[in-house]
């Protein structure tokens, strides 16, 4: 699986719903931004590792929606 802009994350532990701003290049490996939002508060954002992310999916906890070109 492909992570891309625009992708939706959803962590049903914590009902949080997050959407991939940006996915980087650095020199340690592949950064995601994710802009979380949880209903009634504020959003906020997190850098994330692209591989931890991918195996969060896998392990089931996010659920992954991929963005509709």
């Amino acid at each position: 699986m492909k992570l891309k802009v625009g992708d939706n994350l959803y962590e049903p532990l914590s009902r949080n719903n997050g959407e991939i701003t940006a996915v980087i290049e650095h020199p340690i490996g592949k950064l995601v931004k994710v802009r979380w939002r949880i209903d009634g508060e504020l959003p906020h954002d997190t850098e994330l590792f692209y591989k931890k992310v991918q195996k969060c999916i896998r392990d089931g906890n996010y659920e992954h929606t991929p963005k509709l070109d």
